[in-house]
């Protein structure tokens, strides 16, 4: 079965010699774990496809009874060339990615999460990076997963919650630092992965 798809990079991983697995988020049919093959030879036409926070229009190969995809083609649509001139937004980037593949099952179609990672990253290659940003959307990432805070009784203000949770990018942008309210939301978001899922965020020690 040949199958096409928009699709988000959140990582990849060397495979034999000259192939890379890639987890491709993409807009209509989940997480992916695709087979790039011979991408890594001189000769491959579809690196650019497989590196990380790329932003592409795949075609897929799914054999009968298989799950695991091979890309066999398509077309970069967003390389975030701004992200990649900076070691600070592309590490936010890559974080961005990681909490999404982190809490996302496989095969699972979550077009508003896809959309909400695109919005961000956008953002990000268009302005840089900004305090709240990562808080504002690892906040919306666990409401789409169904872990939401945003009915919390506890912590900031009202208003200043609802932004974080559901204000544009520019609005999570203007709101003011505050040291103490980010003390609050970094620690509801270790005992979330840390303790309840067991997860580590590699890329955490990277981001502000």
């Amino acid at each position: 079965m040949i199958f096409c798809d928009y699709g988000i990079v959140l990582q990849r991983r060397q495979l034999r010699e000259s192939d890379r697995i890639v987890t491709v988020f993409t807009q209509e049919h989940g997480k992916l774990e695709v087979n790039f093959k011979s991408v890594r030879l001189a000769r491959g036409k579809l690196r650019a496809l497989s590196e990380a926070v790329t932003c592409g229009d795949y075609r897929f190969f799914l054999k009968k009874g298989s799950n695991f995809p091979v890309c066999t083609g398509g077309r970069t649509a967003n390389v975030f060339g701004n992200i990649r001139r900076s070691l600070e937004s592309l590490c936010l980037a890559q974080h961005y990615c990681e909490v999404v593949n982190k809490i996302t099952p496989a095969q699972s179609p979550a077009p508003e999460k896809y959309g909400l990672l695109l919005s961000a990253l956008l953002d990000l290659d268009a302005y840089g990076p900004a305090f709240w940003l990562r808080r504002a959307f690892t906040l919306r990432v666990l409401e789409l997963a169904g872990f939401g805070f945003r009915e919390t009784a506890a912590g900031p203000e009202a208003e200043f919650w609802e932004t974080l949770h559901a204000g544009d990018w520019l609005a999570v942008r203007a709101l003011k630092e505050d040291p103490a309210a980010a003390c609050f939301i970094d620690g509801l978001f270790s005992r979330f992965f840390g303790e309840h899922m067991g997860i580590e965020l590699r890329t955490l020690p990277f981001v502000k």
